[in-house]
């Protein structure tokens, strides 16, 4: 089976943030999420690299995808979405976008996640926050296994600090410009009310329109 070719990670990957210049000028949300995610992988990133230095072994890889199936509370934002309408639409390969495209319409709750091709992620440059900051250590997981529950200690407790600077990262789109304004923002717990479940969206509906090549909006398919 995969999951028994899956090697322990000697280091971890050196943080890059997403580079699309043409598409971040037509999509201006776009800055924000990448904003985002090169904030939380630059801070996993030396969390790695220190618990790593402590004799653990990382064990996430590429092949190991259990989390990806068995996670059925995957936490994420509105501009999260958006970001994966915009990958599948522009960069996703075609291969990946016709299996990606008949999980979707094939989708109903309390199955994996429809973007999971052969054993990875089909959008891994633009996986959600809650993907990125879920780590475990020493051994891949069994087939079916939720380490949170069965071995605890190995999986890793991202800082929370950690968590909200990525996440007020995207408070721009909302008119929060201004630092002090975002961390007011953080403190009132602005962004918590638009946190979906990965299981509740709407896949099918999503399916039609990438079909479409429906550009928009798509807000009105992502936020309350």
């Amino acid at each position: 089976m995969a999951k028994n070719k899956v090697k322990h990670k000697t280091s971890y990957a050196a943080p890059q943030r997403l580079n699309e210049v043409e598409s971040e000028r037509s999509h201006k949300w776009l800055s924000f999420i990448f904003d985002a995610y090169y904030t939380a992988d630059e801070g996993i990133y030396e969390a790695m690299e220190s618990e790593m230095k402590k004799g653990f072994r990382l064990a996430c890889s590429k092949g190991c995808s259990a989390c990806c199936k068995t996670h059925v509370t995957i936490p994420v934002y509105p501009l999260e979405l958006m970001g994966i309408y915009w990958f599948m639409m522009c960069r996703v390969s075609p291969n990946n976008s016709e299996i990606i495209l008949h999980q979707l319409m094939h989708f109903f709750p309390g199955k994996g996640c429809p973007y999971l091709v052969e054993g990875a992620c089909g959008i891994h440059s633009v996986r959600p926050l809650a993907c990125r900051f879920f780590n475990v250590f020493t051994k891949p997981c069994e087939e079916n296994e939720d380490p949170y529950y069965s071995r605890r200690r190995d999986v890793w407790t991202p800082d929370e600090k950690l968590k909200n600077k990525a996440v007020s990262k995207m408070l721009p789109y909302y008119g929060f410009t201004q630092r002090s304004e975002r961390r007011e923002a953080m403190k009132a717990g602005y962004m918590i009310r638009f946190v979906k479940n990965m299981q509740d969206i709407n896949w099918p509906s999503i399916a039609s329109r990438l079909k479409n090549r429906d550009w928009g909006p798509i807000e009105k398919d992502f936020h309350p």
